[in-house]
């Protein structure tokens, strides 16, 4: 691509702030070019499918998640956080994990926030820092997340949190430790499940020691690696210890990890003992 299509592409992503639609003049105003310039690059954009636009009232312009991807991934790797993008890790509902390498070589997971595969009244309704009634974009909605994501794998991370270390955040993605394993939802057998049940509500007690609440804790958001060691992934829903709702929200983290267990292994561990792990309280 060449280097005035980025720079319309950011025009456009500056004045989506503004717009629903970014009319002309103003992706020429926050692009720094010239009107016809800027003409006809949107062009160009518009046929490798890079913009939306849309001439209903005025003709406009917004990104899609493809030029979302392009600006984000020339940011990291003018940034030198990653040389190449490999496969597919894993696509969810919310989010897709490529695996990258650095300038160094070493292998990283970039993980692509993309909210709008699920309701935008669904969406709103689970992320509270969503909440209030303007327009907001699926991009915008999406870099709050990786944000978020990256704000708590950090404070977690530095409080001994078995989860992968966090590298960098570029508006919608997250660079993050690779880790090799598989979902605790995937594994039909475990070797000692009392033992990895215990490394789970501990992970949760530090977690909750640093004022962090995961929120989303279920088998399909744990890691389990060959060793036997565990990793708590995808943080972007998380609250804090003084949010209004944190007891309940941590009281379903805790109870459905215990159900997984009862369900699938058979282990039967008290409920009230095991929050009050969580909270570091005694109950003797």
């Amino acid at each position: 691509m060449d280097k005035r299509e980025f720079r319309v592409l950011q025009g456009i992503e500056l004045g989506m702030a503004q717009y629903e639609f970014v009319p002309l003049d103003a992706v020429a105003r926050y692009a720094g070019i010239r009107i016809e310039e800027t003409e006809h690059w949107l062009s160009l954009l518009d046929e490798k499918d890079l913009i939306w636009r849309q001439t209903e009232g005025y003709t406009g312009y917004i990104l899609n998640y493809t030029s979302y991807d392009l600006l984000a991934l020339n940011a990291l790797v003018k940034g030198e956080i990653i040389d190449a993008l490999g496969s597919s890790l894993g696509m969810g509902k919310e989010a897709d994990v490529l695996e990258a390498l650095t300038p160094s070589g070493e292998r990283v997971a970039v993980k692509f926030h993309r909210l709008g595969r699920v309701s935008f009244r669904d969406t709103r309704r689970k992320r509270e820092y969503l909440a209030g009634g303007r327009h907001i974009s699926w991009l915008y909605q999406s870099r709050l997340a990786a944000e978020k994501e990256f704000t708590a794998l950090t404070l977690v991370y530095k409080a001994g949190v078995s989860v992968p270390k966090p590298i960098f955040q570029n508006r919608h993605t997250v660079v993050m430790e690779r880790i090799e394993g598989h979902q605790l939802s995937e594994i039909f057998n475990i070797e000692d499940p009392v033992f990895l049940l215990n490394e789970i509500i501990v992970n949760i007690r530090k977690a909750y020691s640093v004022g962090i609440i995961h929120s989303d804790l279920s088998d399909f958001n744990i890691i389990v690696t060959n060793p036997g060691d565990i990793y708590i992934i995808d943080w972007p829903q998380y609250i804090s210890s003084s949010h209004p709702n944190a007891a309940e929200t941590l009281e379903r983290d805790v109870k459905n990890i215990l159900t997984y267990f009862k369900r699938k292994y058979k282990i039967e561990k008290d409920f009230a003992e095991a929050l009050a792990q969580v909270r570091n309280l005694d109950l003797s």
